[in-house]
């Protein structure tokens, strides 16, 4: 026999059993009885299941299974069930021992009693229920469950009019009541005033049966009020319950939102929730990243080359926005539209403003256009900022303002007096995106820009002849006003030759270069 695994078990740790070959427990010492609450009696002659706990995942035990009796020593952390039904948890070694054949014939376990540290990672040390880790360690992917969130509703607002010592006996109620009321059922504190209720289903069930119990249940705790202290608190909650086996905790809370929202005390989940509410987060989130970004000067501005047809040379670059969120870059598409309805916009207006100005003040003569909508120009700040920017520039003859407007303008008054300022201090206008919005050729006449780009939907598709005509009566009639023609979505050397047949006179697109930064700028024109 190998003594030496035994006197390393014994010497290392008090919690002692051995099993033979079987499982069936042939020793234990005094400590494993003291801590499981069986006598030696109850457990000689009885496999280890005794003490098991169904919280535990099939696959750990044939992981360990496998180990052992490949003659290996396997080693994990085990939640146990002692007598009473308290749980306790071991760091568990089982060694095989084998024989002079070098057959295995028994095995001996030493365990580290880590209950007090488990207890403290996995449960909420105010009401003992478990926490949101043990709530995602308990949740196996091919199971069905029913998970309940439930959150207190004003809970904030209770806990500051009387004190954080009656919030915390309002919780230690709560979570009492639901124990009490949802007995077959593992009950969780995930944080402040939420729990949550997870109940494994059988494989036949009916989904409305199970969801009308689980409302009633909770009708029944939060009718009653509560008594704190002879203090008589009227107590409500919000809830809402998914049944499944997919995103099980995420939508849970969608149903809760859902119940929230529509100022109902429960709610089931459906699929037609996850599609409104995968929206609201994610506007919630990018609100959130614009926020950062204007607070952290995180709003850069990434420039695309703008070619001369005839020379096939840079004349200047766009600046188009990018947020930068971590080594990410969020494009315009994802943050522009949010950005409006927080009122975020016309910071980011004045960020591309403040940094064009000051990255192009290095040239002479390559100049730079940036975006701007009538609603930049309605903004007070944001045109008063223009004009201080060309006020304190001496290179205005490479500033280029183009102006995006595809819902039509509605005080062209204030739209004349922007052209007429920018014009005096020598800037350039372009009017961007032309073929939507207000594409008016006699309102065109009477502003006179420099530049027209096309809109890149007809440069897209010139090979057709209709976008053809359409793009070449632009041309015509801005060439009548000596208005010069941009092409933007200028994608391939096809396009590139027709557009050049119209006689358009500068290009812009992946065909010459994608957005780039300006220190990619700097290297590309100054060597």
């Amino acid at each position: 026999m190998d003594h030496t695994v035994y006197k390393q078990a014994i010497h290392d740790n008090g919690y002692l059993t051995k099993t033979d070959i079987d499982g069936n427990i042939t020793f234990v010492n005094d400590n494993f009885c003291k801590i499981s609450g069986y006598s030696k009696d109850e457990l000689i002659g009885k496999k280890h299941s005794i003490i098991k706990s169904y919280n535990i995942k099939q696959n750990l035990f044939e992981d360990m299974w496998k180990t052992i009796l490949d003659g290996k020593r396997w080693n994990g952390i085990v939640e146990n069930i002692a007598k009473d039904g308290t749980p306790f948890y071991m760091d568990t070694n089982i060694y095989p021992v084998k024989n002079e054949k070098g057959e295995i014939v028994e095995f001996i376990a030493f365990r580290n009693n880590l209950t007090h540290y488990i207890h403290l990672l996995n449960f909420d040390t105010l009401t003992g229920l478990k926490n949101r880790d043990s709530l995602k360690n308990e949740i196996e992917t091919d199971k069905t469950y029913i998970l309940t969130v439930v959150n207190i509703d004003n809970f904030s607002e209770i806990n500051e009019f009387y004190g954080g010592f009656i919030g915390d006996k309002i919780i230690i109620e709560c979570a009492k009541r639901l124990k009490n009321i949802f007995s077959g059922s593992s009950v969780f504190r995930l944080h402040g005033d939420e729990f949550a209720i997870l109940k494994q289903l059988p494989f036949k069930y009916k989904k409305e049966e199970i969801s009308n119990i689980v409302k009633n249940k909770l009708k029944s705790i939060f009718e009653r009020s509560f008594y704190i202290d002879e203090i008589e608190l009227p107590v409500t909650a919000t809830s809402g319950s998914y049944i499944g086996q997919q995103n099980i905790l995420r939508n849970a809370n969608i149903a809760y939102k859902n119940a929230k929202s529509k100022n109902i005390s429960f709610s089931t989940y459906d699929d037609d929730m996850l599609l409104r509410f995968a929206n609201f987060s994610n506007n919630k989130r990018v609100a959130f990243d614009i926020k950062e970004a204007i607070k952290d000067d995180k709003v850069i501005p990434y420039y695309q080359p703008i070619i001369d047809n005839r020379t096939g040379k840079i004349v200047k670059y766009e600046a188009l926005a990018r947020l930068v969120k971590e080594s990410e870059l969020i494009m315009p598409k994802a943050f522009i539209n949010i950005s409006k309805k927080i009122k975020y916009y016309s910071k980011i207006t004045r960020a591309m403003i403040q940094k064009s100005f000051e990255n192009f003040s290095c040239f002479d003569n390559l100049g730079f256009s940036v975006n701007l909508t009538v609603e930049d120009i309605a903004n007070v700040r944001t045109f008063n900022f223009i004009v201080e920017k060309l006020s304190n520039n001496k290179n205005n003859h490479n500033v280029t303002f183009e102006l995006v407007e595809s819902d039509g303008i509605d005080d062209f008054e204030l739209f004349n007096k922007f052209v007429d300022v920018v014009k005096q201090f020598g800037a350039k206008i372009s009017i961007d995106d032309f073929g939507t919005g207000y594409s008016n050729f006699s309102y065109l006449a009477k502003i006179e820009p420099d530049f027209l780009k096309i809109d890149g939907s007809l440069i897209k598709n010139i090979e057709n002849y209709k976008d053809f005509d359409v793009v070449k009566t632009m041309v015509d009639f801005a060439k009548m006003y000596n208005i010069k023609t941009i092409a933007e979505f200028v994608e391939n050397e096809e396009i590139l030759v027709l557009i050049k047949e119209l006689g358009i006179d500068y290009s812009q697109g992946y065909h010459f270069g994608k957005p780039i930064s300006f220190d990619e700028v700097k290297s590309v024109n100054l060597f």
